[in-house]
This record gives structure tokens, C-alpha cells and sequence, in this order.
């Protein structure tokens, strides 16, 4: 449970509030998709928290607060055991690094396929809802094929590899239509319109509203690189490429059940010359392989006439709306960036700011790397153990 305390000079966040606003705008951007590197998040905070320690020499009721901040989820019966673990002097930095590492991956491993599904759930609804207004148009456009034998007789054949190659190469068509080559220019937002997008972000996050009142700003955005810019870019491809099939289902529904009404099973059977019932509705109703597969053949030529069609200020309008929680993510995930840049300044405890490597050194740093970036661990442990009373020998 957060409580928040009071600390002497109001500017100056305590270390307890600054870890747990950390850690959870953290964790609350990487569930959202943000490409946040979940060894470098443990990194920094066993490095600030070893400085935060340091600094007061190792007190006990301090410990306890650092680790309340950084296991909160944790249950509480299990915290005094890692409170008495970090200050002992035989945990070494590596077991500590596990330690906390694995414990954010259990944390992520509960909370991550829930928030997904809820956050695909919801840019689905999203899309269904600003879909529905594209959906009438889009069928206007495809129900003159939709009524001629000559499409039930080519595309109503079944779910076949050539089904299979008709709607993947208008979606793939689409997709490219729909994309641009500089990907982070729809992505990129400046001050208003990152200030039109936090607009709704969750009171319950603390941490983000803490940061910024504190003058850290969401944007501008650095243009990022390297694997970060290929986790970016990978998402807003995926992204796009989702909101198309969406809007390719919602034009086969509505054929499905247009033609679920109006074509017959013997109609089917005159303008497909064959027919294969799925299911029988009352009324008469029939609902066909053939129906069903010349609907969603139509559906993905429908999203490549949606983009195929559309004028400069639509495909805007269409990508804001497809990127909006993506985007809202990622400036979560800058202020998160610059909360951990400005650990110093925030809260006056000397933390060591890791400086940027060359494109050569970040591709050969690995594990022992990242287990070498953890000096004052290794600096406190070597002090506990020269400080410890050392046993006389028998001889």
C-alpha cells in the first residue's frame, strides 16, 4: 500500500516517492507497449537505491522504506525477509539483481496479458466506434460486386489459398498505402497536442501527474534509434495493420448479414453453382461457406478502397485516431525517461547517470555488462564486508 510522507524541504521528492512513482509509471508504460528496457529499469533502481543507502549508511528504517517502495505488490509478510536480505552483508549484487528482476517479471507476467487484452479491447471498441460511421459508405462501394454471380462464382469458392492470397495482398496493399516511410512522423506530438492526448490519462497514476507537476515534460519526443526505434516502429506497423482488419471485419459482418437475408439458399446455389450450409436460421435463412468467404474477400478490398481513397487530412485524422494510446504511451514513457535522467536534481541523492555508449559498445554489452553497471553494489557489499568483524584463527 503507497503512503505518501512528508519530507523537509517541499521541492526535494522523498527517495521512498520517487521509487514507487518510478517503478509505476514504469510498469504502467511497458504494459501499454512503450519500449521501455526492462534490465536497464532494474539496473537504475538498484543503483539509486544502493546511493539512497549509502547516503543515510545503511539505516534500517530506510531499508525497509526502499524496499516497500521498489516490492510494493509484493505481499507484506515476505517484505521484512527482503528488507533483512538487501542489508545483509552476504547478499551479493548479482543474487540482489535476480532478486529484482525476477520479481518484475512475475509482477509483469500477472499484470501484463490482462492490461493488453484490456488495451486491445479497448482500441477495438474505439475503432468499432469511429468505424461505423466509415462502415456505410465502404459498402456502397462493394455491394454492386457483392450482387453478381461473377464475384460469388471467383471469390465464393471457400476458404482456399487463393482466399488466402485475395485478401492478404489488399491488406498487405492497404498497409502500405496506409504507412509512411518516416513512421515517426506520426507519431511525433508537440506540446498542445500531448497535452490534448494526457488529457484523460488515469488520476490513479500518481507517479506521471508527480513528475510533470515537477516540470518534466512529455514532449517534445526524441526521434529514437537503434532497437528502440525498431520496437517503435514494429508496434505502429502492428497497430496499423490491426485497425485494417478491423475495419475489413466490420465490412464482411455487415455483408454477412446482408446476405444472410437476402440471398437464399438456392441463390447461392445458382450464382456460386454450389453451396455449403453452415448453419440453417429460422425463416429460411441460411448462412453459406460461400457467403462467408466472398463477405471477408470483399471486407479487405473494402479497407484497400478506405485508404486507396482517402485525401492527405483523412489518412491524418485516421492514424491520430489509430495511434492515440499508443501515442499517449510513449509520453508516459519520456516522462518516465526523463524522472530517471534527473534522479539528482529530484531528490538530491547522488545517483550515477549512465552515459550514452557507442552504437559498437551497446551491441557487445550483455548480460556481464549490465551486471558490471552496478558498482556502488559491489562498493557497498566490499564496505560490509571489511566492516564485519572478522573471527580470530585457532592458530
Amino acid at each position: 500500500m503507497y503512503y505518501l510522507v512528508e519530507h523537509e524541504n517541499a521541492d526535494v521528492m522523498a527517495p521512498y516517492d520517487y521509487l514507487y512513482h518510478l517503478d509505476e509509471t514504469a510498469m504502467w508504460a511497458l504494459t501499454k507497449g512503450a519500449p521501455l528496457g526492462l534490465l536497464r529499469h532494474v539496473t537504475f533502481l538498484l543503483n539509486y537505491m544502493n546511493a539512497w543507502l549509502h547516503h543515510v549508511k545503511d539505516s534500517a528504517e530506510e531499508v525497509e522504506k526502499a524496499v516497500k517502495a521498489v516490492f510494493d505488490w509484493v505481499p507484506s509478510r515476505f517484505q521484512p525477509r527482503i528488507s533483512r536480505l538487501v542489508s545483509s552483508r552476504w547478499m551479493r549484487p548479482r543474487a540482489l539483481s535476480v532478486l529484482l528482476f525476477f520479481t518484475l517479471v512475475v509482477q509483469l507476467a500477472v499484470r501484463m496479458p490482462l492490461q493488453f487484452t484490456m488495451s486491445l479491447a479497448r482500441s477495438a471498441w474505439d475503432m468499432l466506434g469511429r468505424g461505423l460511421h466509415g462502415v456505410p459508405p465502404l459498402i456502397t462501394a462493394v455491394v454492386v460486386v457483392f450482387v453478381t454471380s461473377d464475384a460469388w462464382r471467383i471469390l465464393g469458392r471457400g476458404f482456399t489459398v487463393r482466399f488466402a492470397v485475395v485478401v492478404a495482398v489488399f491488406l498487405v496493399a492497404s498497409l502500405l498505402f496506409l504507412i509512411r516511410r518516416d513512421c515517426w512522423l506520426d507519431i511525433d506530438a508537440e506540446d498542445a497536442e500531448a497535452a490534448d492526448l494526457l488529457e484523460n490519462i488515469e488520476q490513479s497514476l500518481e507517479g506521471f501527474h508527480e513528475f510533470t507537476r515537477r516540470g518534466i515534460k512529455p514532449a517534445p519526443m526524441v526521434k529514437p534509434s537503434g532497437r528502440h526505434a525498431f520496437r517503435i516502429y514494429l508496434s505502429y506497423w502492428a497497430l496499423t495493420a490491426f485497425a485494417l482488419i478491423i475495419a475489413a471485419g466490420l465490412v464482411a459482418s455487415a455483408l454477412i448479414v446482408i446476405g444472410t437475408i437476402l440471398i437464399s439458399r438456392n441463390d447461392t446455389a445458382t450464382m456460386a453453382q454450389s453451396v455449403h450450409v453452415y448453419r440453417s436460421l429460422p425463416g429460411g435463412l441460411v448462412i453459406t461457406k460461400q457467403l462467408l468467404s466472398l463477405s471477408c474477400s470483399l471486407g479487405a478490398f473494402a479497407a484497400f478502397f478506405l485508404v486507396a481513397a482517402q485525401r492527405p487530412e483523412d489518412r491524418k485524422a485516421f492514424m491520430k485516431d489509430v495511434l492515440a494510446r499508443y501515442r499517449r504511451a510513449l509520453l508516459v514513457y519520456w516522462v518516465y525517461c526523463g524522472a530517471r535522467d534527473q534522479a539528482r536534481e529530484l531528490t538530491q541523492i547522488p545517483v550515477p547517470v549512465r552515459q550514452k555508449e557507442p552504437a559498437a559498445a551497446r551491441r557487445n554489452s550483455g548480460l556481464r555488462a549490465w551486471i558490471a553497471a552496478l558498482p556502488l553494489l559491489s562498493a557497498r557489499t566490499a564496505a560490509k564486508s571489511d566492516a564485519a568483524p572478522r573471527t580470530p584463527s585457532n592458530g
